[in-house]
């Protein structure tokens, strides 16, 4: 009988998960800030990029270095015009001061080892200011799908509470 019950609440588990998991991919689908969200996820690889490229000089950094400065500015200035939401908007604005503020140290830290730990620093900085950017779209994302959630069992519920409602037909005999 131990058994039995280990095995249902198991079974009860793994369908809970799946089902949240299914739920969870169909609202990723419609959730308006998708596009903004991979895209700030993916200027954190671009950082990693630019502090490996200055860690490990080659004849082609300087070139490498320029084309992931060109990667990262275009995606911030997309980012900065695209997000709606104030919050989010105000912390990309906050990066491109930062942005532009240390940009210029990277060069310098590729053509020079004295500049590299402050490259370094700027590269860290920049960093936390975008993983602080990438949790407020996560936090978005959580409040969209806490609201989607909501507004389901909502119309569940007054579709349910409609087909319930009793209907009188007013016939009029003439």
């Amino acid at each position: 009988m131990k058994k039995f019950k280990l095995f249902v609440t198991i079974a009860l588990l793994l369908t809970s998960t799946i089902t949240a998991f299914a739920n969870d991919y169909a609202l990723v689908d419609t959730y308006p800030l998708l596009k903004e969200m991979k895209a700030a996820k993916k200027q954190q690889a671009i950082l990693d990029n630019i502090h490996s490229t200055i860690a490990e000089y080659k004849d082609d950094s300087q070139k490498q270095l320029t084309h992931l400065k060109s990667q990262f500015t275009s995606t911030l200035n997309t980012l900065s015009k695209g997000t709606k939401v104030t919050v989010i908007k105000n912390k990309i604005e906050e990066l491109k001061i930062l942005w532009k503020q240390n940009s210029h140290i990277l060069d310098s830290a590729i053509n020079s080892e004295m500049y590299k730990k402050e490259a370094f620093d700027s590269l860290n900085k920049l960093s936390k200011t975008l993983i602080s950017v990438n949790e407020l779209y996560a936090q978005s994302y959580s409040r969209y799908k806490r609201n989607s959630i909501i507004k389901s069992l909502v119309s569940s519920y007054e579709k349910e509470h409609k087909r319930h409602k009793t209907k009188y037909a007013l016939n009029t005999i003439k």
